[in-house]
Formats: structure tokens, C-alpha cells, sequence
């Protein structure tokens, strides 16, 4: 069996993602049936960490209403990591139960 090469053309930016290797084990992302190189995929769909404003591509902490990396969701005094369910809010803001006397 023969595999069939050709190129994969993003869909913003129309650089090719393949550049002709064999589909099997090709990486690109794709949205609506459109192929995207990952760059062009993280700028234009993915969401955005609260803390860092960094394209998430992993598993994110959803808290006040946002998303954040796990490494960015920190306390506004401290700057500690919030490792806990617990937390407080001062202005829209994480603090730890240690920063917050709870």
C-alpha cells in the first residue's frame, strides 16, 4: 500500500503544515472543516489565560468566570499558587485563604 503524499495549507496563514510528508502522523489543528498550523491556531481560537494572557493548550483552572494556567492562577498579594478549592476574591482578584484571614 502506497501512501498518498501532499500538502496540508493552513487556513490563515496558506503556509503549507505538512509540507508533503505522508498525512498518517501529521500534526495540524482543525476548526469547521479548515486545517491550521498550530501558531495560526493558537492566535486565532484559543482560549486565553487571565493571568498571563498565553494561549491555553492544556488542562486550565476555571475560576471567576475566566481561565487561567494552573502556574497563573496565584494570590494578588502573595503571588503564591492557589492549590485548593478555597480561595477569596478582593476586586475581581484570587487571594489565598492565608492573605484573605480565612
Amino acid at each position: 500500500m502506497k501512501l498518498l503524499r501532499t500538502d496540508v495549507i493552513c487556513g490563515k496563514c496558506n503556509n503549507p503544515i505538512t509540507q508533503n510528508k505522508a498525512l498518517v502522523g501529521a500534526s495540524f489543528y482543525e476548526r469547521d472543516g479548515q486545517p491550521y498550523c498550530k501558531d495560526c491556531f493558537e492566535a486565532q481560537f484559543a482560549a486565553r489565560c487571565a493571568g498571563c494572557s498565553k494561549a491555553i493548550l492544556e488542562k486550565a483552572v476555571i475560576a471567576l468566570d475566566v481561565k487561567w494556567h494552573k502556574d497563573c492562577f496565584k494570590c494578588q498579594k502573595c503571588k503564591e499558587p492557589i492549590s485548593g478549592n478555597t480561595f477569596a476574591v478582593q476586586d475581581n482578584q484570587p487571594l489565598c485563604t492565608e492573605c484573605a484571614g480565612i
